[in-house]
């Protein structure tokens, strides 16, 4: 039972950091983007492909592009640097011409795009066979399993906690300011001198970033990664998410991931099992959450924590000095 709630509560930790990234996105630049999951994908694969061994070594001949072999935190940090180029990359042509609905259109084309090359191409990730045998960090030490995994639900939680501290610092700070101006008025915020399109662009790539370091640490705890492992649904849950616990509000994102992926998506599982439908419950839980979100959308839109206000906050911004100049 303790290894089951330790591989709960990582998945949630990790997709709190998902979530957190799409937030950054969505909740603070009023970007409708379907393409975070992609990014935690390639984060995923970025990091498959430089920390296993050399392709020739392995008898199956799968072909993993590089082979570096490196460690850990050189891989974490090489899959944050990728995805934090290609959001540049795709932010740069998208953001200067696309807008709202439109904009949600391409991301979302962009994210079945890549899984189709992906797919059809075994040269660059395996294909679809993907990634597997990624070697867990400290696994030299020789810890049984249930030590380990507190351990990297510790690595996690680490991830997170630091994550939230900059975002929180980012919030109130003037460009965080600045960036919800632009999603609340463009028009407004450009004739005070703002640039939408840069600021929009920055915070895409502190998305993006941030969405490779949640692909590291999840292909880490699941030691294989494939396109099976990664689909629009996904980034669906995390936008309920958002939406359940408060858009915009940092604390309130990583409170809508626990009870989505946490409570909905694990508590489905000890529903009683339907004569004839073995797997009801995976249907259950989409319906449950379906069902969530519209009813937070209906009687509470502003989810379980608003985003706060700069009224409201100037004690929280002091608590976060320490990161640099207070807001």
């Amino acid at each position: 039972m303790l290894d089951y709630l330790l591989s709960v509560a990582t998945l949630v930790t990790i997709y709190s950091i998902v979530s957190l990234a799409l937030n950054v996105r969505w909740g603070w630049a009023g970007l409708f983007d379907f393409f975070v999951y992609a990014l935690v994908a390639i984060g995923a694969y970025v990091y498959g492909v430089v920390t296993l061994p050399p392709a020739p070594s392995n008898q199956y001949g799968d072909q993993y592009i590089l082979g570096l072999h490196l460690p850990f935190v050189a891989g974490v940090a090489i899959a944050m640097v990728v995805t934090s180029v290609i959001s540049l990359i795709v932010g740069a042509v998208a953001l200067r011409q696309l807008r709202q609905l439109y904009f949600g259109i391409m991301t979302f084309s962009s994210v079945l795009i890549i899984a189709v090359i992906i797919m059809a191409a075994p040269w660059l990730f395996n294909g679809i066979i993907g990634l597997y045998g990624v070697e867990a960090p400290l696994s030299q030490l020789g810890l049984d399993p249930t030590t380990y995994a507190l351990l990297f639900l510790g690595i996690c939680l680490l991830a997170l906690t630091l994550v939230y501290l900059l975002l929180e610092r980012l919030f109130w700070s003037p460009f965080g300011l600045c960036l919800r101006s632009i999603r609340d008025d463009e028009v407004a915020a450009a004739g005070f001198g703002r640039n939408p399109y840069s600021e929009r662009l920055k915070a895409y790539v502190i998305g993006g970033a941030i969405a490779g370091l949640a692909g590291a640490l999840l292909i880490t705890y699941l030691t294989t990664w494939g396109p099976g492992a990664w689909s629009p649904i996904e980034t669906i849950l995390i936008f309920t998410a958002i939406i359940l616990g408060g858009t915009g509000n940092n604390r309130g994102v990583i409170i809508g991931t626990v009870v989505v992926f946490g409570l909905i998506g694990e508590g489905s599982r000890y529903l009683p099992i339907l004569p004839g439908f073995p797997d009801a419950y995976a249907a259950l839980r989409i319906i449950a959450i379906a069902i969530l979100t519209i009813v937070v959308l209906r009687w509470r839109p502003q989810g379980l924590l608003p985003e706060p206000h700069m009224r409201d906050g100037v004690r929280r911004a002091r608590r976060f000095r320490w990161f640099g100049k207070e807001a």
